[in-house]
C-alpha cells in the first residue's frame, strides 16, 4: 500500500503512437473480442512493454517499473456503456488495470483502473497531468489475483459512472471532455515491474 502512494504523481506516461480517433460518433452497438488481429486497436513491442494481440486477447506485458501502458480503439464515442474483461497473466499483486474513455489524445482523457490486490481509482489527464478524484482504495467487488474482473464505465453527459463486476463503485460529475476515444491500459508501481493483463470482449452500448 506504502508503494501506491508514493507513485500516485511520477508514473511515466507512454502510447503505441497516437492514433487519431474518427471525428464522427461511433455507431452503437461497438463490439471487439480481439479474434482479428487486424481490428484496429495499437500494438507495440520494445523495451519498455509489448501491446499484442494474443489467442484471442489484447494483452499488455509492461517490462518496467513506474509506467502506464495503453492501447486505444480508434473510435470516438459520447454517451454510452463501455465495458470490457481484464485478467492479469501474471507479475506483482500490486499492479494497475483499467480503462480510459473520452480520449482527446494522449495528453487528455479520463481513466480508471483497479489492482490485482482489490483497489480502484478514477480521475482524468488533462494536458499530460495525472489527477485523481480519488487515491487507491479497496472495494470488495474486486475480484483478486488473476480472476477476470468486468469493468464498466457508464458515460452519461457529465455524469460518469464506475462499476466492477456489475457492481457499483462510485459516480463523478465532470465536463472536461464530452467525447472521444476509449482504450484499456495497464501500470507498474514503484519496484514492481512486470504487470501483465490480458483485455478480452470490449463493448460500448447505448445508455438505457
Amino acid at each position: 500500500m506504502l508503494t501506491r502512494l508514493l507513485c500516485v504523481l511520477t508514473l511515466a506516461l507512454t502510447a503505441c503512437g497516437v492514433m487519431q480517433p474518427t471525428s464522427s460518433l461511433t455507431p452503437l452497438p461497438y463490439s471487439d473480442d480481439f479474434s482479428n488481429p487486424n481490428s484496429g486497436w495499437e500494438t507495440l513491442s520494445d523495451l519498455n512493454a509489448d501491446v499484442t494481440y494474443d489467442a484471442g486477447t489484447l494483452r499488455i506485458v509492461i517490462k518496467r517499473e513506474n509506467l502506464i501502458q495503453w492501447s486505444a480503439a480508434g473510435q470516438r464515442f459520447g454517451d454510452g456503456v463501455f465495458e470490457v474483461d481484464a485478467q492479469p497473466r501474471g507479475g506483482p499483486m500490486d499492479n494497475g488495470f483499467g480503462v480510459i474513455f473520452r480520449m482527446q489524445d494522449r495528453n487528455s482523457f479520463y481513466h480508471f483502473a483497479i489492482s490485482s490486490d482489490g483497489y480502484w481509482r478514477a480521475g482524468y489527464v488533462q494536458d499530460g497531468v495525472w489527477n485523481n478524484w480519488d487515491d487507491w482504495q479497496p472495494h470488495p467487488a474486486i475480484r483478486l489475483g488473476s480472476q477476470v474482473n468486468r469493468i464498466k464505465v457508464v458515460m452519461q453527459g457529465t455524469k460518469l459512472s464506475f462499476f466492477v463486476n456489475d457492481q457499483f463503485i462510485a459516480s463523478r460529475e465532470d465536463s472536461l471532455f464530452a467525447s472521444g476515444d476509449i482504450g484499456v491500459f495497464a501500470l507498474t508501481l514503484i519496484d514492481a515491474p512486470g504487470t501483465d493483463v490480458a483485455f478480452d470482449n470490449v463493448r460500448v452500448s447505448a445508455v438505457e
